[in-house]
């Protein structure tokens, strides 16, 4: 019980530091026409600062845990690469509720993952969640109103199931070193947004103050 309220805090603690990712967005100077520039940086700041904690937590043995991921740790930084991706897709071009709320899909999507690829069993309370929620991205959907919101809530809920797919790696092999995964898919998007950037003709950069939110949110 200790080691679960443990989990539960922290927990609580994660989503209150992520619900500040629209906060950050909505004082980024155009945000809706420099995604893959957020992206880009972004991506490389997450990159950089994990590597950065796991030298000061390992010292130079740290790189050794890139040959220890496996394919869990691949699929999961893949698919927390892609989550991360559709969420500031999502958010640029739809509300940050319509967003928050798609996301919030998430632990019911891995519960369904969970139990066609682990075979763990849902119980009849995340069932009925599992509908209720998704009568709720359905009004949702319903609401959103214009081809940019209705491309938000499909990156929203892209986003949720990525996260789940993330969510189910770990599970899948416990021993896989999980903050090199999240490096993982701080590389992937960055290596993503740098080809899309760079097959788009668009410029790596943008303000000063766009590149420091930036920066900040990853």
């Amino acid at each position: 019980m200790t080691k679960n309220s443990s989990a539960i805090t922290i927990v609580l603690i994660a989503g209150l530091l992520w619900s500040f990712g629209p906060l950050v967005v909505r004082n980024i100077d155009n945000a809706e026409q420099i995604p893959w520039q957020y992206l880009f940086f972004r991506g490389s700041v997450i990159f950089l600062v994990l590597n950065i904690y796991l030298f000061l937590m390992e010292g130079s043995r740290f790189t050794k845990n890139y040959y220890k991921i496996g394919l869990s740790g691949f699929i999961g930084g893949i698919s927390l690469g892609i989550a991360n991706i559709t969420f500031i897709l999502s958010l640029t071009s739809t509300t940050a509720a319509v967003t928050m709320l798609s996301i919030a899909a998430m632990p019911f999507m891995a519960a369904l993952l969970a139990y066609f690829f682990l075979k763990e069993k849902i119980s009849k309370t995340t069932l009925v969640s599992i509908i209720i929620a998704t009568f709720g991205i359905i009004f949702i959907s319903l609401d959103a109103e214009g081809e940019r919101s209705l491309f938000g809530l499909a990156n929203g809920l892209l986003s949720g199931l990525g996260f789940a797919g993330f969510t189910v790696s770990l599970r899948w092999r416990k021993e896989t070193p999980k903050f090199t995964t999240v490096a993982i898919a701080g590389l992937f998007t960055f290596l993503f947004s740098t080809i899309v950037i760079h097959q788009n003709d668009l410029d790596f950069f943008s303000t000063s103050k766009n590149e420091s939110l930036f920066a900040l949110h990853g």
